[in-house]
């Protein structure tokens, strides 16, 4: 367990969110997304409208390397267990996306971000097992940012794994197309 600095009185409270901020955004910075829920946590706890912090923190869970994976060796039902955390990890950050990225999109449409957090609920909702929901984000996706080629991959990806070979087929014929046009660009 970490130690976050507990502040006394209202008045801390915004040399507190401050102390917060900056160890979020350093872990952040090092792709150490997994140590800064804690402080992710305690900094929604003080602020809890801060809408940049909702999306880093659905980013974190989705992007948590402290669960444990079940392995095939162990009893049935802790792997059932293990694999119920996981799911449920995957669920709130499903969520935390869903309502935080809609918010950001009504209320900075043009935010050249949006495209991102798209892509990353996109991955959430695959990994919570609504591939369909996650097809349609992937395209909005890149829709929004044309530099988000990987987009057509998964959507392909997904297409195969539900059995739908000619919807793959034309989605991996869309991602060596916009690679191409890429690679031309630079």
């Amino acid at each position: 367990m970490i130690a976050l600095p507990v502040f006394a009185g209202g008045s801390k409270k915004k040399e507190e969110t401050t102390a917060l901020k900056k160890q979020i955004y350093g872990l952040h910075k090092v792709d150490d997304e997994t140590t800064s829920i804690p402080y992710l946590e305690r900094y929604l706890e003080l602020s809890q409208n801060e809408l940049y912090f909702k999306l880093l923190y659905a980013k974190a869970l989705l992007y948590r390397n402290d669960m444990v994976v079940p392995k095939p060796e162990e009893p049935a039902e802790d792997r059932i267990n293990k694999a119920k955390i996981i799911q449920k990890n995957y669920n709130l950050a499903s969520k935390i996306f869903q309502e935080n990225v809609l918010h950001l999109e009504k209320v900075r449409p043009r935010d050249p971000n949006l495209g991102r957090w798209y892509y990353l609920w996109a991955f959430s909702e695959w990994f919570s097992d609504n591939k369909e929901k996650s097809i349609k984000l992937f395209l909005k996706a890149v829709k929004l940012d044309y530099r988000l080629t990987e987009a057509y991959y998964n959507v392909a990806s997904l297409y195969e794994s539900l059995g739908q070979w000619k919807d793959a087929s034309l989605y991996w014929r869309k991602y060596e197309k916009a690679e191409k046009e890429l690679e031309e660009e630079d």
